[in-house]
């Protein structure tokens, strides 16, 4: 007893852009509504403030129409089978990972999140080498706050702990 509801496969790719597109209009009203009136993404030293998630937001746009051009001009096979719902689970899992991260990043901060949140993806992708995964996990957790702190002077989230590394 396998029955499952099936979506087609182009209709979850709309859905994947729509998605897309909502994170890149939540990142440029909260870049406007948030940092313009309080001055700190309009010139001056606070311009970096709005610039990286512009940037990311920019990029992301471009992907997105790049995909929409795909999704015009592929040729899908006519027998194609669509996905059955049970199929989107780990993307669903990575993307509440991804949330629950961002509602814990001001209370725990970032040296607290960043790395427990790599882990817990990494299983959800079905990696099962927990050693690796560990070393991964804070490697790169550290790498990107060394990265953000010393070398582009962006001060992460402390969290309830205040917990800066003074590279």
């Amino acid at each position: 007893m396998t029955s499952s509801l099936v979506i087609g496969r182009r209709f979850a790719e709309w859905c994947s852009i729509a998605f897309m597109l909502v994170l890149v209009a939540l990142v440029f009203e909260q870049i406007h509504d948030v940092l313009g009136p309080a001055g700190m993404a309009e010139g001056g030293p606070y311009d970096n403030a709005a610039a990286y998630p512009r940037g990311v937001a920019l990029v992301l746009l471009g992907l997105v129409a790049l995909q929409v051009i795909v999704q015009f001009v592929a040729r899908r096979p006519e027998n194609e089978d669509g996905l059955r719902l049970h199929q989107l689970t780990r993307p669903a899992v990575v993307i509440a990972l991804f949330g629950l991260y961002l509602a814990l990043l001001g209370v725990l901060g970032f040296h607290l999140a960043s790395a427990p949140m790599l882990f817990a993806i990494m299983v959800a992708c079905g990696s099962r080498q927990w050693w690796q995964m560990i070393v991964f996990s804070l490697a790169i957790s550290f790498g990107m706050a060394w990265f953000f702190e010393s070398q582009l002077d962006v001060v992460l989230p402390g969290g309830i702990f205040n917990l800066n590394i003074p590279w």
